[in-house]
């Protein structure tokens, strides 16, 4: 018995990062099975997988950030193509026919900037908690890329909607097996292109506690498949899903943008959309589902952490909605916050969660704008700045606040060539576009990189 006793001391003392006390941990902590251990090593548990952890790994009873310790990161850098990630899409028509053939994405494109509807990934739900993930459209995507010797960067979503295919934005049985006020409905205007139109979207909660927990499980899920298939390794970014309408911004409904007097037609729910767009976000609605600043920064937080965790050795990125003058990215229900409030509390916020590592960015960027409440904050913050340009020509970007064609012509000093290099003298390194452009705009690509701009990214470009 003295024998064992002193054993256990001597291991004990071996491996302090595991003698701590578990109470001093996150509550939150998961535990992993030897498929997720194996798969995840990073993440290798003494209790129910391997004993002991590696790849980056500090001290366990420290916070989830110890990889830092002696851990090079890989810091976002270079023109990442997006595919078409609506629900409205297949892989078969993400990108650009003639992409893969294009001379801008075979010597300018570093990567894919990859948007997964969460649909796609997780069909159907009948037990909540059971979670049986469908990887193939994700899989096939990254494959495009690795195959083309491209990184990628990824991000989860409930997609664009445009008519009735908002019925199928959230995997089946959602609604029934988290409840009703996980995802409630709003009717929200939408701007750019052609103009304005009216789209129906489920916007999951961030601050319930089964979306939460969704949110962390989709997290772990995504990294484990990510380690197995080792397409880990490409990876260089991830986009913090769990507060937006349809995409990356971190947003909620406001009511505004909103229709002119004008815009009596219906929303694909039938709604009225003069109407319903400013009913759905009215200041009681809001109330009633348990919206507070504190609510949902707190709420976005625990998504956050969750994606830190899931991916210790990668940057985050926050992709800000552009408030405007009077701040209509989230509801002020008392009327007395600042534009920009929440906002920055939520940067502050995830930049404390994952110190040194996170990207801010916006997805309008113009020959002649860039949203300057993303270099505000991240002088602020000391957080990295990225752009995704704007989508107002429909297919891909406009230029100088014009729609189709307004890009034109090709060239070293193009509209378009204008449009890279404002996001680039606007701090940014790391910038996605749409495949249309690329194979569009070859001179203007060309040009970028002759001036130095969004440098590719490589195991040079390592962050500490």
């Amino acid at each position: 018995m003295k024998k064992l006793l002193l054993i256990l001391v001597v291991l004990a003392l071996s491996y302090p990062a595991f003698a701590s006390d578990k109470a001093s941990e996150p509550a939150s902590l998961p535990r992993f099975s030897l498929f997720e251990t194996d798969a995840f090593p990073l993440f290798a548990d003494d209790e129910d997988g391997s004993f002991e952890p590696h790849n980056c790994t500090g001290d366990r009873s420290v916070d989830w950030n110890r990889f830092v310790h002696g851990c090079e990161i890989p810091i976002p850098s270079g023109i990442y193509v997006l595919n078409e990630a609506s629900n409205e899409q297949s892989t078969a028509t993400a990108y650009a026919p003639e992409l893969t053939s294009s001379p801008a994405y075979k010597k300018d494109v570093t990567g894919h900037a990859i948007f997964v509807p969460i649909a796609k990934i997780l069909p159907s739900i009948t037990t909540w908690g059971h979670f049986h993930w469908d990887w193939t459209y994700l899989d096939t995507l990254v494959d495009i890329a690795i195959s083309h010797d491209k990184k990628f960067s990824v991000e989860l979503e409930t997609g664009f909607q445009s008519s009735s295919t908002f019925l199928h934005s959230l995997p089946s049985g959602f609604a029934a097996t988290c409840g009703a006020d996980c995802a409630p409905l709003f009717d929200v205007w939408a701007t750019g292109g052609s103009g304005g139109r009216c789209i129906s979207a489920y916007v999951l909660l961030p601050w319930v506690p089964k979306v939460q927990e969704f949110w962390k499980r989709a997290a772990l899920a995504l990294a484990a498949h990510l380690r197995h298939t080792g397409a880990y390794e490409s990876l260089t970014l991830i986009h913090v899903p769990g507060l937006s309408v349809y995409d990356e911004e971190i947003r909620l409904p406001t009511g505004s943008p909103s229709p002119l007097p004008g815009d009596t037609g219906p929303c694909p729910d039938g709604r009225s959309a003069d109407s319903a767009v400013l009913a759905d976000a009215s200041n009681s609605r809001w109330q009633s589902l348990g919206y507070s600043d504190a609510a949902v920064i707190n709420g976005f937080g625990v998504i956050a952490a969750a994606f830190a965790q899931a991916f210790p050795d990668r940057f985050l990125s926050l992709s800000l909605f552009n408030p405007g003058s009077k701040g209509i990215d989230f509801p002020n229900l008392t009327g007395t916050d600042p534009v920009g409030f929440v906002a920055s509390q939520i940067v502050q916020e995830v930049t404390a969660i994952a110190p040194g590592r996170v990207q801010l960015q916006s997805d309008n960027l113009d020959s002649n704008f860039a949203q300057p409440e993303v270099t505000r904050f991240a002088a602020q913050y000391n957080d990295f700045i990225g752009w995704q340009t704007n989508k107002h020509a429909e297919t891909g970007a406009g230029c100088g606040g014009g729609g189709a064609g307004s890009c034109n012509p090709d060239g070293p000093i193009g509209p378009y060539f204008l449009l890279l290099q404002n996001g680039a003298l606007n701090g940014g390194a790391y910038v996605e576009v749409w495949s249309n452009d690329v194979v569009s705009y070859p001179e203007s690509f060309a040009a970028a990189k002759s001036a130095g701009f969004y440098p590719a990214d490589d195991d040079s470009g390592k962050h500490h």
